[in-house]
């Protein structure tokens, strides 16, 4: 997805036009590309404060402290050790109550919860986005997205965001969640949020229904780039098998996530040169299968390229 030529300065006074002054918070992890995230949001969104929650990643410092970010961003860094499931949903939700309040004394309107391994999309341009967070008010603080899956060009892209160009949108066909991403509207009181997928109020509530507004894809839409390089997805999921036991990785609720852990181990565990290949060969299969786009969507490309039609 490329950057809109609107640009950060532009677009955050496109947004202030209609009242919208936005902020992300996220929890961030050893990252790939984080720049280019960081400026994606800058540029594309017009994000004015970007609240961070940093783990395990200190060589970040320099970047976020440099001049072009560091009156833009507000970066906590932590050190954890181990990367688990579930652990981190409850310092996700401890990270966005703390970011709320400093948010709102910020003057700003939105919240939005994204990863690092996320981008907003907006296909139409910014002004129906701004229009509906405008809309929105404070009877639905919850203003969400749905969410597409990248499929990868390469096991070894180097910039998932700059090079992908398929993304899976049935979501039975997920590797991860369904359940898209949302801003909060921090006007409303008592705002919180409600997993990592959506927010509530004190007078609402949360994950859709009355409280929230549902953003057509058209206007908006998050792009999921998970585990989008083999090395990388054999780093996380390292991490994660070296954390969790079998009772927990059956707890996983993705297939995806589930395999992928044990196959993971499978790697931690080979002792000898042999075993070590072929539970790569493993491994690398099941990422294949799951991260590379099918080879009739490769044939349609190819033809779409050529300026083929076809029925």
């Amino acid at each position: 997805a490329a950057p809109s030529p609107v640009g950060g300065d532009a677009a955050a006074a496109l947004g202030a036009s209609f009242g919208v002054s936005l902020a992300v918070v996220s929890m961030i992890k050893q990252p790939a590309n984080f720049e280019t995230w960081l400026r994606y949001h800058r540029d594309s969104l017009g994000v004015t404060r970007f609240y961070l929650r940093v783990e395990d990643t200190p060589s970040l410092e320099a970047l976020l402290s440099s001049p072009r970010w560091a009156g833009l961003v507000e970066a906590e860094f932590h050190s954890r050790g181990e990367r688990d499931y579930f652990e981190q949903m409850d310092r996700q939700s401890g990270h966005i109550a703390s970011v709320i309040p400093r948010a709102r004394a910020a003057g700003l309107t939105h919240l939005l919860h994204i990863d690092d391994d996320e981008l907003v999309y907006c296909a139409a341009g910014l002004p129906p986005l701004f229009r509906l967070l405008s809309a929105a008010g404070v009877e639905r603080p919850n203003v969400h997205m749905q969410n597409v899956e990248a499929l990868l060009p390469a096991p070894d892209c180097d910039n998932p965001f700059a090079a992908v160009r398929s993304f899976r949108h049935f979501p039975t066909q997920y590797c991860s969640y369904t359940n898209g991403k949302s801003f909060g509207v921090l006007a409303a009181a008592g705002l919180r949020s409600h997993g990592p997928h959506h927010f509530r109020s004190a007078a609402t509530c949360g994950g859709g229904g009355a409280g929230s507004l549902d953003l057509p894809a058209g206007v908006a839409v998050v792009l999921h780039y998970e585990c989008c390089s083999f090395p990388r997805w054999r780093r996380k999921y390292a991490q994660l098998a070296a954390s969790h036991s079998p009772a927990d990785t059956d707890a996983v609720p993705f297939e995806f996530y589930r395999a992928s852990i044990r196959l993971a181990a499978a790697l931690v565990a080979a002792r000898d040169a042999n075993a070590e290949e072929a539970a790569v060969a493993q491994a690398l299969a099941h990422w294949r299968q799951w991260k590379l786009p099918p080879p009739e969507a490769e044939v349609r490309a190819r033809e779409l390229r050529r300026g083929g039609g076809g029925g």
